[in-house]
């Protein structure tokens, strides 16, 4: 841990020396100026809270409060004040100071009044840590793509992250919508107040408004107390409404109301409550296609896209895929013994050969599977079994046996035995044989077997041949 250095601003030799008393014995080293102009001098020094005297000559602490957080603005200052001084210590508060302290010292109140500066300041550091790691997280910086249409949606990120203006985004199913809500979040002014998302389509219609805009306790069965809504929650920041296309109709009016006043009740209530709050909308649907159908008011879709967004589906951006699979086995990388670094031209061939209806989430679950069923170093056309890696092609072969069955196999029916052997049992049975006659030998089996070593070896490692 660090040193506990606190500094002591008084021109009263005998103040400073009561205060370094009192907190040296706690652990705490005290340095003492007899103005503001040696504490501002020594700031490089890094003190960990300030007691600054509220009355001296020279720099007076009000102009020393100034000063010090103009220059360390997350430094605690503790005001010190003689009694007839204490409403001018008010001031010093509005300018940013933390508390004050009268004179002369109640040592419990002292205490208490640095422990709780202290504390506050540690949690203030480690938001701001925590919002950087998220800004970091969620920032363009995040975002896996350099193509064409891609570059587009960053560049309108970019122009709307510090905009009051509602946004709709529009794509669809896995191709990162609310990725893209996050970093306009993230990555703007809105950024110190909170996330909060709703998925319109995930909440029973009777429940939505409750949801959306809270309710008082008793406004119908089952509020067994009064719950802020997500409007609410999300003053300051962000409000995200996931698949609005799904929205009742009797909550679309209540979203329109709020949307055009910044105003709504809570149900059960009849008092207007106003927030700063930013919305975002985001559907797979196309809503101009709902509006024609009645399902979705036009009035609400024009306040909802005053910003619209698109965001391309994988098949229009394929140059990204590359990139992307980079990305992913990068993330899953610490989850695996076996460390799969690459993945095998053909497989890469076929990826990008493939429409990929699920975009970029399915791209994932796919690399993520592959990765599970390697063997090697190296992502093959093995690892993709089971992984839905090209369904088109599974399509297809399906299709094709079902059209050969049984003369594509051409068995003896005299053959046949009297029951049927598991299929898993007939297969252990073939390895561990083939395994026998070689002596051991991989590459050779797996050559004799017609298959390839890697598939060979996850076999092995599946039924404990060895």
């Amino acid at each position: 841990m660090g040193k506990k250095l606190l500094f002591a601003v008084d021109d009263d030799p005998n103040q400073r020396r009561i205060l370094s008393v009192l907190l040296e014995t706690r652990g705490y080293e005290v340095m003492g100026f007899a103005g503001g102009e040696k504490c501002l001098e020594r700031l490089d020094e890094y003190p960990i809270a300030v007691f600054l005297d509220l009355m001296m000559p020279g720099i007076g602490g009000m102009e020393t409060l100034k000063a010090i957080k103009k220059n360390r603005n997350d430094l605690p200052i503790i005001m010190v004040t003689s009694v007839n001084e204490a409403e001018t210590a008010v001031q010093a508060l509005k300018l940013g100071a933390f508390d004050y302290i009268v004179k002369p010292y109640d040592e419990a109140r002292l205490v208490t009044t640095l422990d709780n500066a202290l504390q506050k300041n540690a949690l203030l550091t480690q938001v701001r840590h925590l919002q950087g790691e998220l800004k970091e997280q969620h920032g363009l910086k995040g975002f896996i793509g350099r193509s064409p249409v891609m570059e587009t949606v960053f560049e309108k990120i970019n122009k709307v992250k510090d905009n009051k203006a509602s946004v709709l985004i529009q794509g669809e199913s896995g191709t990162g919508k609310e990725l893209v809500a996050r970093a306009i979040h993230y990555n703007g002014r809105f950024a110190e107040g909170c996330f909060v998302d709703i998925n319109c389509g995930a909440i029973p219609e009777n429940l939505q408004e409750s949801e959306l805009f809270g309710h008082k306790k008793g406004a119908f069965t089952g509020a067994e107390e009064s719950r802020t809504g997500k409007v609410e929650q999300a003053d300051g920041g962000t409000l995200f409404l996931d698949e609005v296309g799904e929205m009742s109709p009797h909550l679309q009016t209540k979203l329109l109301r709020f949307l055009q006043e910044k105003t709504f009740q809570r149900v059960g209530e009849n008092n207007n409550i106003t927030v700063d709050t930013r919305v975002i909308a985001a559907t797979n649907k196309d809503l101009k296609k709902a509006v024609t159908k009645g399902t979705f008011r036009e009035d609400l879709y024009y306040r909802l896209a005053v910003y619209p967004i698109e965001i391309p589906p994988l098949r229009d951006r394929k140059e990204d895929i590359p990139f992307l699979c980079a990305h992913f086995l990068k993330k899953y990388e610490g989850e695996f013994a076996q460390k799969v670094k690459s993945i095998h031209p053909q497989v890469m061939e076929q990826f990008l050969s493939y429409s990929w209806p699920g975009n970029v989430r399915q791209l994932e679950n796919t690399v993520y599977r592959a990765m599970i069923n390697s063997v090697t170093d190296c992502i093959d056309k093995d690892s993709l079994m089971d992984t839905g890696g090209n369904p088109e092609t599974a399509a297809n072969e399906t299709k094709a046996d079902n059209a050969h069955k049984i003369e594509r196999i051409g068995f003896d029916p005299e053959s046949v035995p009297e029951k049927i052997i598991p299929f898993q049992e007939v297969e252990k049975n073939t390895l561990a044989n083939a395994i026998k006659l070689t002596n051991g030998n991989i590459p050779q089996a797996a050559e004799q077997l017609g298959i390839s070593r890697s598939t060979l070896y996850r076999l092995v490692k599946k039924y404990g041949l060895r």
